[in-house]
């Protein structure tokens, strides 16, 4: 589950996010939709704490992510981000890409993560596209 509880981001004297509260089940599929400059990547940073945010809390699993006790790296082994430009291998597959972390984070098995890799990419309309590479996939724009 994640909990996100009157979060508030400052960039300097622009604020990014404005009293963010949601909660999301565990198994909920969620889409952060808004405009170019809205605050999307910015929320879905401060949720796997890849950007701090100045108060409110977000809670994963029970774990506050702004704690400065929480092990991070513990808990981003937890939680998966994919953003739509330059995060992609470009000389690795689809399958490859969706694999990378699971084999090198978690240890899992590579048969194991070819399969997981496999039903994610069909889950968002990929299936069949496991050995494309990112350029000769539509960035959905």
């Amino acid at each position: 589950m994640i909990e996100i509880n009157h979060v508030d981001k400052w960039y300097g004297g622009f604020q990014a996010l404005k009293d963010c509260t949601t909660s999301i089940a565990k198994g909920e599929v969620v889409v952060v939709c808004g405009p170019s400059g809205s605050g999307k990547s910015t929320l879905i940073k401060c949720v796997n704490a890849l950007e701090p945010f100045q108060s409110g809390e977000i809670i994963l699993d029970g774990i506050k992510v702004n704690d400065p006790r929480t092990d991070l790296p513990k808990l981003r082994a937890r939680v998966g981000m994919v953003f739509q430009h330059f995060e992609l291998f470009p000389h690795m597959t689809a399958l490859q890409n969706v694999m990378e972390g699971p084999v090198t984070v978690k240890r899992t098995d590579r048969r194991a993560a070819a399969e997981l890799a496999r039903g994610l990419l069909a889950k968002v309309g990929l299936a069949g596209k496991e050995q494309s590479y990112p350029a000769q996939l539509s960035g959905g724009g």
